[in-house]
């Protein structure tokens, strides 16, 4: 009688665990917000998910910085460029079963841009050669992989963790070499 009650109770217990990852597979759309950038480097960070099946989604994550730490090393000459905005579309598969929390892998690309100095020598009309900096834009298109956790919590608040790296392939004199995705983000499934 006793295996027979515990054998009730645990079968009762899948089927509630079972309901409650059938209702967050249900949901198609998540919006996240990183907390960590926001804190660490006055960068707001958004992103949208749509879940197109078990194991797969797609998604966009935009990037807006205008850290007063990042422009005052950039206009005091520790650092040649400081990236202002980022545009991420990725593509991520679930390496988990379990969809109420999970480890995943993403690809993604990267458009970004922002602002870069350099110093060049000039000559006057004299033929005197003199230095300046010189401060233009750059935009740059990169690619780059993560991987991350995430865990949801009654099935619509989902808190991630993400840590990823790519490189800038076309204007590589002035963009940053390296793109970072770090961030622990929360969000909201629906």
């Amino acid at each position: 009688m006793k295996k027979l009650l515990l054998l009730f109770l645990l079968f009762s217990l899948s089927v509630k665990a079972q309901d409650k990852e059938n209702a967050i597979v249900a949901k198609k759309n998540e919006f996240r917000f990183d907390v960590l950038s926001l804190i660490t480097s006055s960068k707001i960070s958004l992103s949208y998910e749509r879940f197109l099946g078990k194991d797969f989604s797609v998604g966009l994550n935009t990037n807006f910085s205008n850290s007063s730490k990042l422009n005052d090393d950039f206009d005091n000459g520790y650092r040649n460029n400081v990236p202002k905005f980022e545009f991420n579309p990725y593509v991520r598969f679930a390496l988990s079963k379990s969809k109420s929390r999970y480890y995943f892998a993403e690809f993604f690309g990267s458009y970004n841009g922002g602002d870069f100095k350099e110093i060049i020598r000039l000559l006057d009309e004299n033929n005197i050669g003199y230095y300046t900096t010189l401060k233009s834009k750059y935009t740059d298109f990169g690619l780059g992989g993560s991987l991350g956790y995430k865990m949801y919590f009654n099935q619509k608040i989902a808190l991630e963790f993400i840590v990823g790296f790519g490189k800038n392939l076309t204007n590589t004199e002035k963009s940053p070499d390296v793109i970072s995705r770090v961030g622990l983000n929360l969000g909201y499934r629906f």
